[in-house]
């Protein structure tokens, strides 16, 4: 079987995993974790460490590395090009099954949101300099991903606000309820998902912009 083909079957699959998982996350672990004590959870095939959580937890980090290497196998035809992405998806997985022993350090937020600003800066930078070439449809493809661009940095700073805010968040619960900010907490989580659906949304519209872009100029 052809490489493209693999890659191709490798997409769909990791795809399929994902959205499976996700429902079944979501409309059915999710309530069970909610109305019933974890202890009796944990007698059942939901158990916290079990097989079943396992494969749920890691439902988008394998998930999406595999559908990136599965699109990447797809487009390039050559296996030596996938290994990037999964140096990429172990680092991924790796972060992911260590995430119960990660502690919260302050440092770590202060310098990889400097970083994140920083990025977001210099891909600006380079955003512009490549736009002035480009005409037409393009353009729109380009003007698209900046969009998304936007949000995404947006989504970054409801996320430090949620998590690494010093006077109260994730880790500082004891503030949330000593300031009664509590629904002020539950409306940033919500910004933030609205900023990465749209962040998502718009750098969609810019790759299928520039796809019938590239299909024109064949």
């Amino acid at each position: 079987m052809k490489s493209d083909r693999i890659g191709l079957m490798i997409f769909w699959l990791s795809a399929l995993y994902m959205f499976v998982a996700g429902w079944l996350a979501n409309w059915w672990v999710a309530p069970i974790y909610r109305n019933v004590p974890i202890e009796e959870v944990n007698q059942t095939v939901l158990a916290v460490g079990g097989p079943l959580f396992i494969i749920l937890v890691l439902s988008i980090p394998l998930g999406a590395t595999m559908a990136a290497i599965g699109i990447l196998l797809y487009a390039e035809k050559e296996i030596s090009s996938i290994w990037p992405v999964a140096i990429a998806g172990g680092f991924i997985l790796l972060i992911s099954m260590l995430f119960p022993t990660m502690g919260y350090y302050p440092i770590v937020f202060g310098a990889l949101a400097g970083f994140i600003l920083l990025s977001f800066i210099a891909i600006l930078w380079y955003w512009g300099k490549r736009r002035v070439t480009l005409k037409g449809p393009a353009r729109t493809a380009a003007d698209f991903q900046l969009i998304g661009y936007l949000f995404f940095i947006m989504a970054a700073g409801n996320t430090c606000v949620i998590l690494g805010n010093p006077f109260w968040g994730l880790y500082f619960p004891e503030k949330v309820l000593e300031t009664d900010a509590l629904p002020i907490a539950y409306s940033f989580g919500i910004k933030l998902i609205i900023y990465f659906t749209l962040g998502w949304l718009f750098i969609f519209l810019s790759h299928y912009k520039a796809a019938q872009v590239a299909e024109k100029q064949k």
